[in-house]
């Protein structure tokens, strides 16, 4: 977009120019697939409030509702978005796993119980911490849910955008959200069963209502998919 078009649509609108990457809710915007430096400054404010922290003074069971209140709630908004790298997620586990055990994110103790079992459940005998990988693949999850089955105005934009002949695409796509999304759409299918009701809203050759889709099983060109409209 040329310069003089970003002015002219500033001053219709009443806002300001802007740039990525930049902050919003805490929450950083960014251009292209989600890198360590994107989210720099989460991490580092986290690093910040578990040094800072006189966790020696704390009980475990008192370090461990400092991470699940403070902690885990500076990562759930972001979590929700996008898909963060594994590197950066096992990073911030192991200052979680040294800030509970020792109360120093540095210091790592000798433990008598695996953070596996620390991680589960109350029921089954663990402190319910959640780890931050699975709570990111959890959110993630839902995200590509809610792409799947609901008709929002963002649901549209990006099925337009990142869809052809009802499929994703493959190619590179300089996006912050699709690579989570597509990485899970294919858990989302396998995990899910159709709901035939009216069948108004499930198409007849498309989608996977017997089983397989019928333009699979007739071997239909996917060049044709889009001109197949018929519903159940």
């Amino acid at each position: 977009m040329s310069v003089s078009r970003k002015h002219m649509i500033a001053n219709m609108l009443g806002f300001n120019l802007g740039a990525v990457p930049f902050m919003y809710l805490g929450c950083p915007i960014f251009h292209g697939k989600p890198k360590a430096i994107h989210f720099r400054t989460i991490i580092d404010k986290i690093e910040t409030k578990l040094s800072t922290w006189k966790g020696t003074v704390l009980s475990i069971m008192g370090r461990v509702q400092l991470v699940k209140s403070i902690i885990h709630g500076m990562l759930v908004y972001s979590f929700h978005i996008y898909l963060w790298p594994k590197r950066l997620l096992r990073l911030l586990d192991s200052w979680i796993k040294n800030f509970i055990w020792s109360g120093d994110v540095l210091a790592k103790k000798v433990c008598t119980v695996s953070w596996s079992v620390m991680c589960r459940s109350w029921a089954e005998g663990g402190l319910d911490i959640k780890s931050t990988r699975l709570m990111n693949e959890a959110l993630i999850l839902k995200l590509a849910w809610d792409f799947r089955t609901t008709e929002s105005q963002w649901t549209a934009i990006v099925k337009r955008r990142y869809f052809t002949h009802g499929q994703p695409i493959m190619r590179y796509c300089q996006s912050s959200i699709w690579p989570g999304i597509r990485a899970h759409l294919g858990t989302i299918m396998a995990n899910s069963v159709w709901v035939v009701g009216t069948g108004e809203n499930i198409n007849f050759w498309t989608n996977n209502w017997l089983g397989d889709p019928l333009v699979d099983l007739l071997n239909l060109d996917i060049d044709f998919h889009a001109h197949l409209k018929g519903t159940v």
